[in-house]
């Protein structure tokens, strides 16, 4: 699942809303959003790397 940098700080905000009023939700959500942000931004990385191994300089 690929999330855009739009879409990863829309569940910041809602996570931010969500702290006001039941902290340990918040806290999960936060959880929850750091590995999804992690693993798109790994995502990412492997594919760069791929596509620079079938680059010739």
């Amino acid at each position: 699942m690929i999330y855009s940098w739009e879409q990863h700080q829309n569940l910041s905000r809602l996570v931010s809303d969500a702290a006001d009023t039941d902290k340990g939700v918040a806290l999960a959500l936060m959880g929850i959003g750091l590995l999804m942000l992690a693993n798109d931004l790994l995502s990412k990385e492997s594919v760069n790397n791929s596509f620079l191994k079938h680059c010739e300089f």
